[in-house]
């Protein structure tokens, strides 16, 4: 058996708790903060339960660690990071972001920490459940740690795909979901919002200067990627939204750091003009203190 542990069970770390406990060979532990019994998810009309015991200390070490932990809440973790990360764990942190290895480098070899990207939109609703709307699509580098994360999942539960260039993907996911997250959650509105033309005038203006921080870290973007997202949008349903927007409505914290501030701090080591995202960034921030 595999023990593979799961730290933060929010919508992500619960969609990824309800895959892994199908495969036979896993053996799963929760670790969370908030008090849980059971992981509650709606997928493909099927309202699901999965019974669980939270787990306040490590008995044996993990051959796992799937970290599903916000950005905000890893400074609070080390502690418990500590003392789950043992000498041959590995480590799969799933979130926002980019450099997503830097909080664990502490706890273990940068060899042992595979980053991941996730595209499975989920919502909270009633009842504490959380609404899945599709198999989730995760992204990692190509390697022998990646193909090893592969085999915890059990067959058409989750499309994975190794990547060559991952520094690439993940900013370019940055770039797009922080310039639609930021926008959906300070105008309190679904991509409707982009009916109007001046909104999609600050989309483009977002997405380049994204573009532009993104080729400062040594990100080749191809030419045709800013038209891309343009035709992207264009395809969104109006009743769209964005976790950003979800959080703003449901008094979560925004996840600032992870996305638009991600941006900033590249931009800013890197002395690149963001004027724009810098406003979105205090913008977003003073939301997050009232």
């Amino acid at each position: 058996m595999r023990k593979i542990g799961i730290f933060g069970l929010g919508a992500i770390g619960s969609v990824i708790s309800r895959i892994l406990v199908v495969h036979p060979e896993n053996e799963v532990f929760y670790y969370t903060r908030t008090p849980k019994s059971k992981i509650k998810i709606q997928f493909q009309d099927k309202k699901i339960e999965i019974p669980i015991e939270i787990e306040k200390e490590r008995s044996e070490e993990l051959d796992w660690l799937l970290i599903c932990l916000k950005e905000y809440h890893f400074d609070a973790a080390n502690d418990k990071l500590e003392k789950l990360i043992g000498a041959n764990t590995k480590v799969v942190v799933i979130r926002n972001g980019i450099e997503l290895k830097e909080p664990i480098t502490p706890f273990t070899t940068k060899e042992n920490i595979l980053e991941c990207m996730i595209d499975c939109p989920t919502q909270p609703i009633e009842d504490n459940y959380y609404l899945q709307f599709r198999k989730p699509i995760l992204k990692v580098e190509q390697s022998e740690l990646a193909t090893r994360f592969m085999q915890l999942f059990a067959k058409n539960d989750a499309q994975i795909i190794e990547v060559l260039d991952y520094k690439t993907e993940n900013w370019k996911k940055l770039i797009e979901s922080s310039a639609l997250g930021s926008i959906l959650c300070l105008t309190g509105r679904t991509c409707s919002v982009f009916e109007n033309s001046e909104v999609i005038d600050l989309y483009k203006d977002l997405l380049r200067e994204g573009i532009e921080v993104a080729k400062s870290d040594g990100v080749i973007i191809e030419n045709s990627f800013e038209s891309e997202m343009m035709e992207k949008i264009a395809t969104y349903s109006k009743t769209k939204g964005s976790s950003m927007l979800s959080d703003r409505l449901t008094g979560n914290i925004i996840e600032v750091n992870a996305k638009n501030g991600a941006i900033e701090k590249i931009a800013i080591q890197n002395k690149i003009a963001t004027p724009i995202n810098d406003t979105i960034c205090k913008l977003l921030r003073q939301i997050n203190q009232n």
